[in-house]
């Protein structure tokens, strides 16, 4: 009796093992099929995929635009960790981009839309250590078009969840900010170049009870729908 139901723990055992390998082989397969999709649709152009290993990520718009970025963890590991958890937790649903500089950057992941005001959305982690050389950290990602870098205050180890595209090269952010990833087609670019030009005007932010006035605020609002990862 005893030696049957141990062939039978053996059996159930091998047979969630088997599971097991074939959900994770279904997941691989899946990303496979979307970058596949992806490449298919896009032009490379001065960007495409540094490695099909790296994670990737797609922000859709409110819009129905899309950005597709491929991250970094060998230039930036704990930022590129930091962001999938952010995105795996759908913190980035609804958030509206809230800062863009013509012939810099776009910049998003702080506030939310309210009764047509921007209101802060608090970070949900600790703010994480800044991956770039001023603070010690060997990051060589150069600040040029596409790629995204996260934001942060004056404080080195302060980012959160606040991060930034590149619309243009910014050489003086070299080693100062912590650069983590970069778009992966033109078409994704083109969606970057169209956000910078949008006029921008005084609003205030707010935190709370308290505000501030910003000057780069986009007009009209633009909201991300939701970011999803592919996992390789």
């Amino acid at each position: 009796m005893k030696k049957l139901i141990c062939i039978l723990l053996l059996f159930a055992l091998l047979l969630t093992t088997a599971l097991c390998a074939s959900c994770g082989k279904k997941e691989t397969d899946d990303a496979l099929a979307t970058i596949q999709k992806w490449q298919s649709t896009y032009t490379a152009g001065d960007f495409g995929i540094r490695s099909k290993k790296n994670p990737f990520v797609e922000i859709t718009l409110g819009t129905g635009e899309t950005i597709r970025l491929e991250l970094y963890p060998s230039v930036a590991p704990r930022s590129v960790e930091n962001f999938i958890t952010y995105v795996e937790e759908g913190f980035y649903e609804g958030v509206a981009f809230h800062r863009i500089i013509e012939g810099m950057m776009i910049q998003t992941g702080g506030f939310v839309i309210e009764d047509g005001a921007f209101v802060h959305k608090t970070a949900t982690h600790d703010a994480i250590k800044g991956e770039f050389r001023a603070n010690g950290v060997n990051n060589s990602l150069a600040h040029t078009r596409g790629v995204i870098s996260m934001a942060r205050t004056t404080v080195y180890d302060s980012a959160t969840s606040q991060f930034f595209i590149c619309s243009d090269s910014v050489p003086s952010w070299d080693g100062q900010y912590a650069a983590f990833g970069c778009v992966i087609d033109e078409e994704s670019m083109a969606v970057v170049s169209r956000l910078e030009k949008l006029e921008t005007h005084e609003e205030t932010l707010y935190d709370g009870n308290s505000g501030s006035n910003a000057s780069d605020v986009p007009i009209p609002h633009v909201i991300i729908k939701k970011v999803t990862l592919v996992k390789v």
